[in-house]
């Protein structure tokens, strides 16, 4: 089977620069059959390379152009596409994946900001939005100032049309979780395969750490609108209950590229680090990781990560969304709820302990990547057979 994979940024698993989209492509690229010839395309969008990995799986590389980013937001009067679908969406660029298409027997665009090249592809083709980026802005929109909200429902409005003209030339649509997948599928009146993600072998909660049951910790990206939401109300609406009743809770947030409205939260019960060298270590120290958000779609991987280390997890039901039923997650819906199981739990050793254990146990349990590269595989496979 020949493969077209073109991808939306390069495929890295690199801590600071890549994100849930660059990881998917990361890791199951190479774990795919060795029967699948693979041309990779993608975008360099960032200052990282794809991974190594990745590179010695491809047949062949081509490293997309990019529009910037200003020229982008100066042509959205114009244009009908997303922001930074648009900056992909080249004439160049439209040329060469047709191009290339044409020497494939499937085609997979992996990430929404790809859907503008399904239109040119005459070829079986897979898509893969990841998260439904409609419903991400649509949320997003109700919650914004003014402008913003404006501009997110106008992006909304955008990425729903792409949505649709895709869902109807591609034999397979993918996301990475089923409850997205059912709301897809009454929007675009087709079948959405749910594809979750694999689960990293992560190392055990080194013995010379010690565990702060007071800490409580947020790990996200720091400049993704849903995580910055997520740290503003942990900090401000939920700490502040949590320490009436435990005074010397304290919160921890780290991730990749704090601004400053994460910055801004510093203070002296609250600590911002950026990147750090080992997240393991962030939550094998913490007595809770928190995460409170009500944005945002697709599945947290740092709640997983969180509970590999053996951190109990208090969430909202929006933060666990995706996850496996049966899970160990603490869930609550109010900052004052949220508060109140935190606070519960960091006076509660036994439960805490049992948390810990359940949790490790629960991410155990869960399929790994090679587990999902080889549904990936069957889905290419299915659409590149002559009558599906």
């Amino acid at each position: 089977m020949r493969l077209l994979a073109v991808c939306e940024s390069p495929p890295t698993t690199d801590p600071r620069h890549g994100n849930g989209s660059t990881l998917i492509a990361a890791r199951v690229l190479p774990r795919l059959p060795e029967d699948a010839d693979i041309t990779l395309a993608y975008f360099r969008d960032r200052p990282r390379e794809p991974d190594d990995a990745v590179l010695r799986r491809c047949r062949t590389t081509h490293v997309l152009a990019i529009r910037p980013a200003g020229l982008a937001y100066a042509a959205q009067p114009s244009t009908r596409l997303p922001r930074a679908t648009w900056q992909r969406t080249t004439r160049e660029n439209c040329a060469t994946i047709t191009k290339l298409a044409s020497d494939a027997d499937v085609v997979y665009l992996h990430g929404f900001h790809t859907f503008g090249f399904a239109t040119g592809i005459t070829e079986p083709l897979v898509v893969n939005e990841i998260d439904p980026w409609s419903l991400f802005w649509a949320q997003r929109s109700e919650s914004s100032s003014m402008l913003r909200g404006w501009y997110d429902a106008v992006q909304s409005r955008r990425a729903a049309r792409v949505e649709q003209s895709t869902a109807k030339l591609a034999s397979a649509y993918i996301v990475v979780n089923r409850v997205d997948a059912d709301i897809l599928e009454d929007q675009l009146d087709r079948r959405i395969t749910a594809i979750p993600n694999g689960v990293d072998a992560l190392p055990g909660v080194p013995d010379d750490i010690l565990r702060d049951p007071r800490c409580l910790v947020f790990v996200g990206t720091l400049d993704y609108a849903p995580n910055i939401e997520a740290a503003r109300s942990l900090c401000r609406e939920i700490l502040p209950r949590v320490r009436e009743k435990v005074p010397a809770a304290h919160v921890v947030l780290a991730g990749r590229r704090p601004g400053p409205e994460v910055a801004e939260l510093a203070g002296d019960h609250v600590t911002v680090h950026g990147d750090v060298e080992s997240v393991n270590d962030v939550f094998a120290a913490a007595g809770v990781a928190v995460y409170p958000g009500t944005t945002g779609r697709g599945t947290k991987n740092t709640v997983l990560e969180a509970l590999a280390a053996g951190c109990p997890v208090v969430a909202t039901r929006e933060s666990v969304r995706g996850l496996a039923s049966g899970h160990p997650v603490v869930t609550a819906s109010t900052p004052a709820d949220l508060g109140a199981e935190i606070a519960s739990l960091i006076r509660n050793d036994r439960r805490r302990s049992d948390l810990s254990r359940s949790g490790s146990a629960f991410v155990d349990s869960l399929p790994g990547w090679d587990d999902a590269a080889a549904r990936y595989a069957d889905v290419f496979t299915s659409a590149s057979e002559p009558g599906d």
